[in-house]
């Protein structure tokens, strides 16, 4: 090799060790116990911070901070540098070992990845759910399934600060939130009353605006597409409220948010734990617990999970790809090039990693914690 090839090879070489980390951080409940093993120990509580920028992804740190398997697996946000985590945690356990409602927002120094620090503890109300951060990175808002309410926070100089409490309709039971308008509108999963309700943002101010828009039956994650104006909410009761007694087979809508109309919906099997929009907006990741938490003496049990890919095509969703998972699957991520797709797997305690090619899923190696992954997200995904 020539003496300028070979500076080009080191000054490559250079630039790959420089590269900033793609991060994503996972949110893990020790508390949580299989319907398998009911006496299993508890572990603690913690984060994962990974590294997703090689070949292989790499769980750079863990850290020991409050999470929760209880509500949608949207329970942690990244700010737009990746400079914080904020976790939310609406259930405890209490010193009788009863699970009880919490309001706890922890928020966790990501800045140097392999070493994460919690730098502060604060709090939303009851049953803090969903998290969004804004584009601007300074503005998070946290949906609180067991006040009824939406928590807004100020993002400053590494700090995060209580602004104020905005209460929503009795029984509304706010579960997820989104940013859209590039920062200047927020949408809320209300599951109590089936609706999408919508918010302006003004000079950090929140001020509900607009007709709320009716859902299908049980909408629990939310998904949005700025740039297209769509909002994606999966169903844990599908199309249709129904009486019939056991789990009711979920949906996914896709909502005109100009229009403030469903204008497509699909059948995914039961419970539609998460949705997710890769970097591109091109294609849409959805969880299916498929029953896969259940006895196995139930009816709509199965020993897998289901994780379906679509093809957003218009204000339609296709299906192109679809595989079997773990059990008990949760939140799930996408990488940058979207080429990988992490899936969080409660059963056996791992983060399941799949490539994906535009037509096809392949299962790669998987990722083992102590406790059990449930919420996850990049600077990119809330």
């Amino acid at each position: 090799m020539g003496k300028r090839h070979l500076c080009m090879g080191l000054a490559l070489l250079m630039q790959a060790a420089t590269l900033p980390a793609e991060i994503a951080v996972s949110a893990n409940d020790g508390k949580a116990l299989s319907i398998d093993a009911p006496n299993e120990p508890r572990t603690a509580d913690s984060i994962a911070v990974l590294d997703l920028r090689g070949a292989t992804v790499r769980i750079l740190a863990t850290l020991t901070v409050p999470g929760t398997l209880v509500g949608p697996p949207g329970t942690v946000a990244v700010t737009p540098n990746s400079r914080l985590a904020i976790v939310t945690v609406g259930q405890i356990i209490h010193g009788a070992g009863k699970p009880v409602p919490a309001d706890i927002v922890s928020v966790v120094d990501i800045s140097r990845p392999s070493v994460p620090r919690l730098v502060q503890t604060l709090h939303a109300g009851a049953g803090a759910a969903g998290v969004a951060i804004n584009p601007a990175g300074t503005l998070a808002l946290i949906a609180n399934m067991g006040a009824d309410s939406l928590s807004v926070f100020r993002i400053a100089k590494g700090q995060v600060s209580p602004v104020e409490t905005i209460a929503l309709e009795p029984k509304s039971r706010p579960v997820d939130v989104a940013f859209a308008d590039n920062g200047r509108a927020a949408y809320v999963v209300a599951q109590g009353t089936n609706q999408l309700l919508r918010f302006s943002i003004e000079n950090g101010r929140v001020t509900r605006t607009g007709a709320a828009v009716a859902m299908a039956a049980g909408p629990y994650s939310l998904a949005l597409d700025p740039r297209r104006q769509r909002a994606y909410v999966s169903h844990l009761g599908g199309r249709a409220p129904s009486t019939a007694p056991g789990p009711k087979p979920g949906s996914v809508a896709v909502v005109d948010l100009k229009t403030g109309h469903i204008v497509d919906q699909v059948d995914t099997g039961v419970t539609p734990e998460h949705v997710g929009l890769s970097p591109s907006g091109r294609y849409l990741q959805v969880t299916v617990n498929n029953g896969s938490a259940l006895p196995a003496s139930s009816p709509a049990f199965h020993d897998y999970g289901l994780m379906t890919i679509y093809r957003v095509d218009g204000a339609m969703m296709k299906p192109v790809a679809e595989t079997r998972t773990g059990r008990w699957c949760q939140g799930a991520v996408w990488s940058a090039d979207e080429k990988r797709v992490l899936l969080q797997c409660s059963y056996r305690k791992q983060i399941e990693v799949y490539r994906f090619d535009g037509r096809s899923l392949t299962a790669g190696d998987s990722m083992m914690l102590d406790a059990r992954p449930g919420a996850i997200a990049t600077a990119r995904s809330r």
